[in-house]
This record gives structure tokens, C-alpha cells and sequence, in this order.
């Protein structure tokens, strides 16, 4: 009894030992940056193995062993470790390495971390010296997941599109949010210098706050505004940029000469067994002439090589009028020039605890690489903020721009025109043309030249004035509207001209313009709240009107006395006068809200729904209902090892909509046509004076469809974020699968349907599933260089899932399956294989392809019933890369710093449009200009190893059908991005009154690394499209 009672004394002595050493602490943890309360910081006692977290006031409390040790963090700020005292005030620091985790989601700003969507941030100081005029394509390669693809033209814009296919009729492209304000227009008006963050929503549940516009993702831009610098008050920022622009040898089509261009000529006429002298004058060549060009031509039934003398076939000249004497012309070089482009931008700002405001103007100039060609735009921005009580903030943000363009598209004609045609005739001042039996083909220079005064302007006013109120803590009611007004105008000049065969005898004047407005005004509410320390909760509410009215009209005159701009208005024409117009309208209401939950920063959730109803479709299909929802688990919590940082994994579903389609798709419609045909006039016009004044009955054009819908798009994306080492090495992994179904579409119809066949609906399905990853590291060495590397790589894959019986016609099948039996892709093509090149008359003769040929194509009899029919057909094309990559290289060593970027894609199919040139003499446009690969085509016994086929002056089997033939490897890896450079030392600049100079080089487009198998110079452009070119800048950033 007595042990007993000894031992329950010791005990209760020992427990109140134990509670004298143990303090209560109490104190509150803020943000550095703005003294704001961390609501949710997290409180860790390593002693005890205990923690808590502060309340919304940023307060905490916690009881602790006297002596021990306290770690302060909070996601995104550096975590502190402190002995613990019974008051603790802390302030943390945000981590430099993690400030551009901070991101603007849908009507928000959260931390990144918190996310529980797939979201990509993206670093905006690669845009500020960058040479493009568009940021899209200031972006190719950086974003896994986002494909950008653009061309060398002046105005620069890129075509974006995020995981996959989203549509086969409707749009594809993203939204994007502009300072809270929706807009599908081009940005390449946009300064690129006032962008301050860019966030691509890349999963429903991200993006589907904003619904039916989303399903092709969001991307959110957040322009800059002036900041509180307790150093100056005032902050001055300039920059100027000067780019050369030029084809190199890696994105230009390689062409024959005049010696060349002769040389394939009699080759193909002597395989046809034609005479080639006789063949070639009508091309306004003389291969027996005195003095010129000495070519060899190998005949292959004598097995002798024939030698000529070409020059122009009438004493010299090349047409019978003798006033084109044959030339030696290279059209891409006489097109093209070094292109120069300036760019400068300028911004003052300042800031008080009360105000803030920013004004910038931006200038660039692009002299396109082809000659009268051009973009320029100006731009001023202003940005304001003044918080005019305790609780209410008003603001604005306006951007007027103004933009001037002229684009051309010459390159064709200019890869194809002959290089025996001049420039000019011998005047110096005609512009020289196609002869004898060549196509009527336009002059490429002239082409240009006369485009010249063609310009596009554009007046863009864009922005939004907003409204905060908070009433209470933690509550934020915003009234944003926002505004997105353009003015298109354009004079288009069609001068006559006259070069030989190729004629215009009537000149002419388009008027066109454009005005087009969109306005939309949102209203919510977001209110963060806390329960009992560890429960976390934002509530988003919302509504949203959007409008867009667009009008359009054009006037068409013919006939002027005088061709000048001066001169040529429409009241001046004494010929035909034609006028069209049209107005169009669309409305868009929505209710949104949205709940994200956090509990001890361990377990986020979130759910999102948003309601639309849109006048594009019918009143049975007006509205649709697209939810969201996310489930997050950060396992770092429950990991305790130093170097792990950040381990969190997520999930998400979500369901957004497009209806990116004509506002005038659901209504039957119905045109008047005052056209030569006889047959389809609707016009009561006897005579046809194409006049537009006489009366006339409607043709129906369109089908009316009242139960038109939305696309549906749902998605599924699994994904994890992890730092670790103190966030040196950071990434992201996503899974996702998106699957579309009821897309619009537009599909073909029978003809004994009659009038107004045509129509919208509903109708494919399809899946895109994918990966994508983005690892990186970063760190500095003692000796103070800093390096980091980051590699980003992703792929999809897709299939068509449904087509409509109707309509499996309408795309790619072969005759025994269509997309959907097939699991092909959509945009995969059916064509023949390439089996290699006859080789003697014998096999000829035992193959059962029609119109076959020695030296000829020779295609594969797939289903071996020993004939070459439609029935040999398969899938020869995917349009869908295995691998798209980018890898950012960052180095800097005291006042110098070096970038390099590269993008590419890997297990890409091109069809080589560019063969046609290449490779045939006849398949398309005899007589234009081939590329220098035609010299090798197939002989026999000289060249009988060649998969060329021989050349022909005609084209009787079929050899430009669909095939294999055209199918190349189109991997590539591209330098996009080399640049050095270099900040004056922080003593010299403050002498010169500055406080950041910096003075960089930079090439962009400067290597490509492609499949050897490839037979065109640039894999992004197997086309005839503005060869992509290699650019070289000098630029300065100066702050004061």
C-alpha cells in the first residue's frame, strides 16, 4: 500500500516538473511584403512533434517545452526556424525562387502550390527581349502541353493550341483574359512589355470558371501596374530592340537556275522520246542556239549524252514581241531583303499607400523580309488605382493601339515562276510575266509592288474600370467591365497590268471595313474565411454579361482615269459599283461561383460550377451547366526529411463547352445572288448588268437548326508538384484524358437535297489523353555563378470515338473502315504506299497498275489481288507527334548572363507539299520552276539506284495521288533562342542616375537539327507558306 502510494506521489511531482518546463507562446506571422496577416502559416514544434496553424488574423498559440525550437513556413515564403519565448512576432520572406509560383486563376490570385488544377506559369522577362510581335509565339515550346505553330510573316501572329485537338468546325483556340477581360482577338498589338504574369489553364477544373468558352483552355494575362518602391518615387523603365531578319540556307527552298531549269526540261521530253528542241521553244527556249548555257542531257535509248546551247528562243529573248530576254533569276532572292525590326517601349509609374498609376507606350516596326512589306503599331497604355476610402478601391486600365499592315503572300508564285523570266522587260519598268506555254503566273515582285498601298488599320481600344469594396475582413466585392472595341479599315488598289500572256485591263478599288465591340461586365464576391485555426475556406461568387456586335461592309468600283491612291475613291470609278454588308450579334450570360477548402495546408479541395446561357443556339439547347472539381494531398506534410520541400499530388474533373461557331449557325438563311449564272440568279435582271439594283428573288443557303447544342468537352487530369533541396530541383507531372463529344460541325450534303442543304450540328466525338512533364534545377556555386536548367516534354494522342452515319463520308476512310473502326486521329490521311520505281519494261508489263511506266511509281498491291485499285488504300499519315520538348539553359556570373533555349518534336509525319516541286517536272504546273532534286530523278544505268522517278512531260499515272511517297519524317530540334547579356555595375549606373542598365545579343531561329530523311529545308514549313526566318537583335533595358 505504502509503494503504491510512493509511486502515484512521484508521478504527480514529475507532472507538474513537466509543466513547469513547458511556455505557452503566442504571437502573429506576417508577409514582408505587404504586412499582411499569413492566414494558415504553419507553426512546428520538432521537439514535440506537434504544430498548429495561425487563424485568419495571422495569429497562433501553441504550448511548447521551454528551450525548444519553432519553424515558421508558409508555402511560397523561406521558413524560419526560432527558439521559442512566450511572444513571438514573425515576418517571412517570400521565397525569390518561388515568387513566380504566384498565379491568377478565374477571378482570383492564389499561390500556386495551393492549386489542385494543372496550371503553367510562365517567366515573362523571356517576352521583354524577345523579337516577335506576338506573344504566342514568344511561347513556342515553353508550356508542355501548348503546341504554338506561326510563319515568318510580318505580322507575326501563332496559332495556339492546348492538349490535342478540341474541334473539327469550331474554334480551337484558347481564351484569353486579359486583366480580368475575355477576348479571342490577336494579340500582336499587345505590348509585350507591360505583360507582368501569363498563366495557361490547362484542365477543365482550372478552367472551367469560365465555361463554355474554355474547353480549348484559358490563358490569363495580368499587365503591369505601378508598385511602391520606398526608394524612388517614381520608377522609369525604357527599352529599345533592333532585329535583322533573313532567310538562311535552312529555310530556303533550293531551286534550279536557268541552266538547271533547261536541263530538266529536255531531260523530260527526251525519257518521252519528244524532241526536246521542239519541246522547249514553246517555253520560249532555243537548245540549239549559237551562244547561251551549255547543257548534257542523257538519252537513255542510245545511251549517249545529247549537248545544247540554250538561250531565249527568239534571238535571245524569250517571247515573240522581243521584249524578255532570257534571264538568270533567283525570285526568293529578288522578292527578299534583310528585314529590320524596331521595337522600343517606355513606362513611368509611381505608388503611395493610396494610389497607384503606370503609363507606357510601346512602338515597333517590322519591315517584313519581303520587299513592301510591313507591320507597325503603336501603342499607350495608362493604369490606375486610387483606394479613395478604407474599404473602396477604384481603378482602370486602358490600352489604345493603333496598327498598320501590309502582308502579301507571293511565295508560291515566286518558288514556281521560271528563273529564265526577267524582272522586268527591257523598258527597266514593265514587269515581266509567264510566256508561250508556261501558267499564267504572276510576277512575285510585281505582286508586291503593287500591293504596297494595301495597308490594314487597325484603331483597338481595350480595358476594363473596376470597383473594390470590403466591407468586412476577408470579403472582396468587385464590379469589373471590361471593353474590347477595333475599328478595321482597308483600300485595297488592283492596278492593270500587262506582261505578255499574263493580262489585267481593269482597275479597280475595295473598301472595306470592320467595327467590331465587345463589352462584358462581371460582379463577384470572394470571401476568405477560417475555422477553428485549421479550416481554410474562399468562396467565390459571381455573375457575368458579355455582348459582341460586329459590321461589316464593303464597296467594290471599277474603272478609273487615274490609277493613284490619290486618285482612285469610289465616287471617281465610271464602271461597275458593288456594295456589301452585314451585321451579326451575340450575347452570353453566366452565374458562377466557386468553394476552395484547405485544411493545415495538408488536404485542398475545390469545386467550381458556372452556368451559360448563349443566343447562338436555339431556345431547346440555350443554357448549359459546366462543373468542376478538385482534390489535393500535399504528402510533404507527413514526410519529414529535410530535402524534400513540397510533395503534392492532385486530382480533378471538369466539364467546359464551346461554342466558338457563326452567331448565325441555328437560322435558316437566305442570299439574293446577282451573278453571271443564269441558272442560280436570283436577280430579276434580263440583261445581267450584275448591277444590284434590279429586284430578285432569295436562294436558300442554309438550313435552319433549332436543336443546335454546345461541345461538350470533359476532362480527367491526375498530377503531382514536388521541390526538393530547397526547391533547387522542382517539377510537375500530369496525366489527363479530354474527351469531346457533340462537336459542331458543318459536314457535306447530297446534292439532290436541293437548295439550303447546308447546316449546322451536332454530331463527332473524340478522346485526347496525354502526359506532361517539366523538371527543373536550379542553384548557385561558391564561386557566385548561378545556373539553372529546365526541361519540359509532353505528348497526346488522339482518337476519333463517334461519327454520325451521315457523315463518315465526309472524312478520311479507307474503303474497308473509317476514322472511328480505324482509332486514327482526326486529320490522318488514306493514301497509297510507295513501293519504289520500275525498273525495267517487264515489271511494267506483270503489274497490274494502270498507266504504269518505266522509271515510274510504283505502289503496293495490299490486298494481293494483283491490280492497283482504290481497295490499296491505307493509313499513310498521323498527324499527331510522338514527343513535343523544350530545354531552357539560364547562366549568370556576375554582371553577365546567357540563355539558350531549344524546341522541338520528335516522331512528327510532314507531308512534303513541297515534293511536288521537287521531285516531278509534270505532276503539277509543267513548265514552272523545280526545285534542284529533279536532276536526280531515275535513268537507267546512270541512275537507276535513285527513288526519284524518272521525269515526264506528262503525268498519266496519277503520280501526285495520295501516298507514302509524301510522308516524311519531320522531327526537328531548333536553337529558337541564344542570347548573352550583360548589366552595368551597380556603381557605374548609379552614377549615370540609373539603377539597372543592361545591354544584351540575341539570335533567335539560329540552328536546326532535322531527320536526315527530309527533303524540304524546314519542317515547319513543307508548304509554300513565309519561310520561318533566322533573326539576330541588339537590345538595351534601362531603369531609372
Amino acid at each position: 500500500m505504502k509503494k503504491s502510494i510512493l509511486t502515484a506521489l512521484m508521478l504527480f511531482l514529475f507532472t507538474i516538473a513537466m509543466q513547469a518546463q513547458n511556455i505557452s507562446v503566442h504571437g502573429t506571422v506576417i508577409s514582408k511584403t505587404d504586412n499582411e496577416p499569413l492566414i494558415g502559416a504553419s507553426v512546428f514544434c520538432s521537439a514535440t512533434k506537434t504544430g498548429t496553424a495561425t487563424d485568419i488574423d495571422g495569429n497562433f498559440e501553441i504550448s511548447v517545452p521551454e528551450g525548444s525550437e519553432l519553424t515558421f513556413s508558409y508555402v511560397g515564403y523561406q521558413s524560419q526556424t526560432l527558439k521559442a519565448t512566450p511572444e513571438m512576432n514573425i515576418v517571412l520572406g517570400e521565397d525569390e525562387q518561388l515568387l513566380d509560383e504566384l498565379v491568377v486563376v478565374g477571378y482570383q490570385t492564389v499561390k500556386k502550390a495551393d492549386l489542385t488544377g494543372s496550371v503553367s506559369v510562365v517567366s515573362t522577362k523571356n517576352l521583354e527581349t524577345n523579337a516577335n510581335t506576338d506573344p504566342m509565339r514568344a511561347l513556342q515550346g515553353r508550356v508542355p502541353g501548348m503546341t504554338v505553330t506561326g510563319n515568318g510573316s510580318p505580322s507575326g501572329t501563332g496559332s495556339v493550341r492546348i492538349r490535342g485537338i478540341g474541334s473539327f468546325n469550331a474554334s480551337q483556340d484558347p481564351l484569353f483574359v486579359i486583366d480580368g477581360v475575355p477576348t479571342t482577338a490577336s494579340l500582336n498589338s499587345l505590348n509585350m512589355n507591360d505583360i507582368e504574369s501569363m498563366q495557361v489553364l490547362k484542365d477543365a477544373a482550372s478552367a472551367s470558371i469560365y465555361g463554355s468558352r474554355a474547353a480549348n483552355g484559358v490563358i490569363i494575362i495580368t499587365t503591369k501596374k505601378g508598385k511602391l518602391n520606398q526608394e524612388k518615387k517614381v520608377n522609369v523603365n525604357f527599352s529599345a530592340n533592333l532585329t535583322a531578319q533573313f532567310y538562311s540556307s535552312q529555310s530556303k527552298m533550293k531551286l534550279l537556275n536557268t541552266q538547271g531549269y533547261a536541263t530538266a526540261m529536255a531531260q523530260a521530253a527526251l525519257n518521252d522520246g519528244l524532241d526536246p528542241v521542239a519541246y522547249a521553244s514553246s517555253y520560249g527556249l532555243n537548245l540549239n542556239a549559237s551562244s547561251g548555257f551549255p547543257i548534257s542531257v542523257y538519252d537513255y535509248r542510245t545511251g549517249n549524252y545529247n549537248n545544247y546551247t540554250v538561250h531565249g528562243y527568239y534571238d535571245g529573248f524569250i517571247n515573240a514581241k522581243r521584249t524578255m530576254e532570257m534571264s538568270n533569276t533567283d525570285w526568293l532572292d529578288e522578292i527578299s531583303r534583310t528585314g529590320f525590326l524596331q521595337s522600343y517601349d517606355a513606362s513611368v509609374s509611381t505608388a503611395t499607400e493610396r494610389a497607384t498609376a503606370l503609363f507606357s507606350l510601346g512602338y515597333k516596326k517590322n519591315e517584313g523580309i519581303l520587299k513592301y512589306t510591313n507591320f507597325e503599331n503603336l501603342s499607350a497604355r495608362m493604369n490606375t488605382s486610387f483606394k479613395i476610402s478604407p474599404v473602396v478601391t477604384v481603378g482602370e486600365n486602358f490600352t489604345l493601339t493603333y496598327t498598320d499592315q501590309v502582308d502579301c503572300q507571293p511565295l508560291e508564285n515566286a518558288l514556281k515562276m521560271p528563273s529564265i523570266v526577267p524582272v522586268y522587260e527591257i523598258d527597266g519598268k514593265t514587269y515581266a510575266g509567264p510566256v508561250g506555254s508556261m501558267a499564267d503566273r504572276q510576277n512575285p515582285l510585281r505582286e508586291l509592288a503593287f500591293n504596297k498601298d494595301n495597308a490594314l488599320n487597325v484603331w483597338r481600344l481595350f480595358g476594363n474600370a473596376y470597383i473594390d469594396i470590403t466591407p468586412i475582413k476577408g470579403l472582396l466585392l468587385r464590379s469589373n467591365f471590361g471593353m474590347d472595341y477595333d475599328a478595321a479599315f482597308i483600300h485595297s488598289y488592283n492596278y492593270t497590268f500587262n506582261s505578255d500572256i499574263v493580262n489585267n485591263d481593269t482597275n479597280s478599288t475595295t473598301l472595306s471595313q470592320a467595327n467590331d465591340s465587345k463589352w462584358t461586365w462581371s460582379n463577384t464576391a470572394n470571401y476568405n474565411f477560417t475555422l477553428n485555426n485549421q479550416h481554410n475556406f474562399t468562396v467565390l461568387a459571381g455573375m457575368e454579361m458579355f455582348r459582341q456586335s460586329r459590321i461589316d461592309f464593303s464597296g467594290y468600283n471599277e474603272n478609273y482615269d487615274i490609277e493613284t491612291p490619290d486618285y482612285m475613291y469610289p465616287d471617281a470609278s465610271s464602271g461597275v459599283e458593288r456594295s456589301t454588308g452585314n451585321k451579326s450579334a451575340y450575347a452570353l450570360v453566366s452565374f458562377f461561383g466557386k468553394v476552395d477548402y484547405n485544411w493545415r495546408d495538408l488536404i485542398l479541395a475545390s469545386f467550381t460550377i458556372r452556368h451559360d446561357g448563349s443566343s447562338r443556339f436555339g431556345s431547346n439547347n440555350r443554357y448549359g451547366t459546366f462543373p468542376a472539381a478538385t482534390l489535393g494531398y500535399r504528402l510533404s506534410e507527413n514526410i519529414d526529411k529535410s530535402w524534400l520541400d513540397d510533395l503534392k499530388i492532385r486530382l480533378s474533373w471538369g466539364k467546359t463547352g464551346n461554342q466558338a461557331i457563326s452567331n448565325t449557325a441555328r437560322y435558316a438563311l437566305y442570299v439574293a445572288d446577282y451573278g453571271n449564272d443564269r441558272v442560280t440568279s436570283t436577280a430579276y435582271d434580263l440583261l445581267l448588268q450584275q448591277s444590284g439594283i434590279f429586284p430578285s428573288g432569295y436562294l436558300a443557303s442554309q438550313t435552319a437548326n433549332p436543336n443546335l447544342k454546345w461541345e461538350t468537352t470533359i476532362q480527367y487530369n491526375a498530377g503531382a508538384d514536388f521541390g526538393l533541396f530547397r526547391n533547387k530541383l522542382y517539377g510537375s507531372l500530369d496525366f489527363y484524358i479530354k474527351d469531346v463529344k457533340d462537336m459542331l460541325i458543318a459536314p457535306a450534303y447530297l446534292g439532290a437535297m436541293g437548295e439550303g442543304g447546308a447546316s449546322w450540328l451536332n454530331g463527332p466525338s473524340l478522346r485526347n489523353w496525354g502526359m506532361e512533364m517539366l523538371v527543373g534545377w536550379r542553384d548557385e556555386l561558391a564561386c557566385g555563378l548561378g545556373y539553372s536548367a529546365s526541361l519540359n516534354f509532353d505528348f497526346f494522342r488522339n482518337k476519333v470515338t463517334y461519327l454520325p452515319s451521315t457523315t463518315t463520308g465526309s472524312y478520311a476512310h479507307t474503303t474497308t473502315e473509317n476514322l472511328v473502326q480505324a482509332k486514327r486521329p482526326y486529320g490522318s490521311i488514306v493514301g497509297y504506299v510507295f513501293d519504289g520505281i520500275f525498273q525495267n519494261e517487264d515489271e511494267v508489263l506483270a503489274y497490274g497498275q494502270d498507266n504504269a511506266r518505266v522509271g515510274g511509281m510504283r505502289y503496293a498491291d495490299l490486298n494481293g489481288d494483283g491490280k492497283i485499285t482504290a481497295d490499296d488504300q491505307t493509313w499513310i499519315y498521323n498527324p499527331v507527334p510522338d514527343l513535343s520538348f523544350g530545354l531552357n539553359v539560364e547562366l549568370n556570373y556576375k554582371n553577365f548572363d546567357f540563355q539558350m533555349f531549344w524546341q522541338g518534336v520528335l516522331g512528327q509525319d510532314v507531308y512534303n507539299n513541297q515534293k511536288f516541286q521537287n521531285d516531278f517536272w509534270s505532276v503539277t504546273d509543267a513548265g514552272s520552276n523545280k526545285g534542284v532534286r529533279v536532276l536526280d530523278g531515275w535513268l537507267p544505268k546512270v541512275n537507276a539506284s535513285s527513288t526519284i522517278p524518272m521525269l515526264t512531260t506528262n503525268n498519266k499515272g496519277d503520280e501526285g495521288r495520295t501516298s507514302t511517297y509524301f510522308v516524311e519524317n519531320g522531327s526537328y530540334a531548333k536553337l529558337r533562342t541564344l542570347q548573352i547579356g550583360y548589366n552595368l555595375p551597380s556603381k557605374v549606373a548609379e552614377k549615370l542616375r540609373m539603377s539597372r542598365a543592361r545591354f544584351y545579343v540575341s539570335g533567335q531561329n539560329l540552328l536546326t537539327i532535322k531527320s536526315k530523311s527530309l527533303t524540304c529545308t524546314d519542317p515547319e514549313n513543307p508548304n509554300w507558306a513565309y519561310p520561318i526566318p533566322t533573326s539576330v537583335s541588339f537590345g538595351l533595358q534601362l531603369d531609372f
